[in-house]
């Protein structure tokens, strides 16, 4: 089991960003080890300029994707594992992420 498959965070509706992300790096500090390798998972819709948004931002530093498409096609889930130094770098690809639109950040 993947140490980060623990980490729950869930952002409440109205919550102030910066608050969430203060939580989720304090959670990403107690359950991972940094530096080392960190699973990033997300559901887009799938259209190919938002697949290849996601990839863009990640496609650097030795990462791997893994996609897969849901049964009526009208979403991808993909996995990137990659290297990360530590927390606050996580933190930046997930708000790198976050401005695509239509995504979702597990």
């Amino acid at each position: 089991m993947n140490r980060n498959d623990n980490i729950k965070i869930f952002a409440n509706k109205g919550e102030n960003p910066e608050d969430f992300y203060s939580r989720f790096k304090e959670q990403l500090d107690k359950e991972h080890t940094f530096p080392g390798n960190y699973m990033f998972k997300f559901i887009i819709p799938t259209e190919s300029k938002k697949v290849a948004q996601l990839h863009k931002i990640f496609d650097h530093g030795g990462a791997s994707f893994s996609m897969k498409e849901s049964k009526n096609g009208k979403y991808t889930s993909i996995t990137i594992t990659m290297y990360v130094t530590d927390s606050i770098s996580v933190i930046e690809y997930y708000k790198e992420a976050s401005s695509i639109e239509g995504i979702v950040m597990l």
